[in-house]
């Protein structure tokens, strides 16, 4: 088996691991597309701890070439997605259904092994079957839907609500989008020019930080009340403070991001005390990859302005060290399998 594993910070070598047995109620799958992402950009230069030496890689797409006996959910042959985090099962909070809340929680490609590799063994239950109609290039991005129904599901968003979206990276655009699904208003703001342009796609009310007042923009937009729900995404490098200024009294913030990714320094706590506000922190993949499947195949949210080079597999370190010191850190190059 050929795998990418990071034995140091800025030490990525392609080696041969040893090929792994298919337990009972796991599944051994033949990956075709993974990613470079941020939290792999981030563990490469050395700014996320890691146990060494580690493949990375978090997302997965792939075809099942062996299944343990116990397994009933895919079959050898189905193309699936794999789940970022493997859950314990056997915790109070797997024992509750909370899967990505278990206490032992293994996220792939950060403290078990990932999927910048040929050939990988996961545990069955998270790897979900993909329809045959759906794009498999764009369930690379079937986290970044399940963050989006984790945070519309905690806002509690509702039909004639304003949502402001800070932050345009594909995080946002797809929150822009799920809002408009609830048939909510969505508010992108950014100052990254070429993120905002691809928001202009799907959202009416798109906002340049560098070019206007957002605030007083915001209040026009709300007829004067400010936005009942705020999602920051730390990530865009926009100002915390800003979002919290767009939220109306009582309103619903969401922080929505990766783990170990992300610093807020010097936060000004005055808002959340002063408009009364409710904050939540949303992180990572939870409980929704089917959901989320159902979304991008029934184009409730679309993910064609995706732009991620092809990189072939070979080639994947040369994206780490090209992408090393970029500001755009979300999901950086498709890899594609040999």
């Amino acid at each position: 088996m050929k795998a990418w594993r990071l034995n140091a910070p800025h030490s990525l070598e392609l080696t041969d691991i040893e090929s792994q047995s298919v337990a009972d109620d796991c599944a051994k799958i033949k990956l075709k597309y993974s990613a470079v992402s941020e939290s792999d950009i981030m563990m490469y230069s050395g700014k996320i701890p890691f146990t060494s030496p580690i493949v990375l890689g978090r997302q997965g797409i792939g075809m099942v070439t062996e299944v343990g006996k116990d397994v009933k959910n895919i079959s050898r042959g189905d193309m699936v997605a794999i789940r970022p985090f493997s859950a314990c099962g056997c915790c109070q909070m797997c024992f509750d259904g909370r899967m990505s809340d278990c206490d032992n929680l293994a996220v792939y490609g950060q403290s078990a092994n990932g999927f910048l590799c040929d050939f990988a063994v996961v545990k069955a239950n998270d790897a979900y079957k993909l329809p045959d109609r759906l794009d498999k290039k764009s369930a690379l991005l079937l986290e970044h839907v399940d963050m989006a129904i984790t945070a519309i599901n905690a806002l509690k968003l509702e039909r004639g609500e304003h949502i402001v979206i800070n932050g345009a990276s594909y995080l946002g655009i797809i929150l822009a989008q799920l809002a408009l699904s609830y048939q909510a208003v969505p508010i992108v703001v950014d100052i990254d020019k070429e993120r905002l342009a691809i928001a202009e796609k799907y959202v009416y009310y798109v906002l340049d930080f560098s070019e206007v007042d957002v605030r007083k923009r915001v209040m026009t937009i709300t007829g004067g009340r400010m936005s009942e729900t705020v999602v920051h995404i730390p990530q865009c490098g926009l100002p915390l403070n800003q979002a919290l200024l767009l939220a109306a009294k009582n309103g619903r913030v969401a922080l929505a991001g990766w783990e170990n990714t992300t610093e807020l320094n010097g936060i000004n706590v005055s808002p959340i005390l002063n408009r009364q506000l409710t904050v939540t922190g949303i992180n990572g993949s939870n409980n929704n990859f089917p959901s989320a499947i159902n979304m991008l195949v029934n184009k409730t949210v679309q993910v064609d302005f995706d732009k991620m080079p092809d990189v072939n597999f070979k080639d994947t370190d040369k994206v780490f060290e090209n992408y090393t010191n970029s500001k755009n850190k979300f999901i950086l190059s498709r890899i594609v399998m040999d």
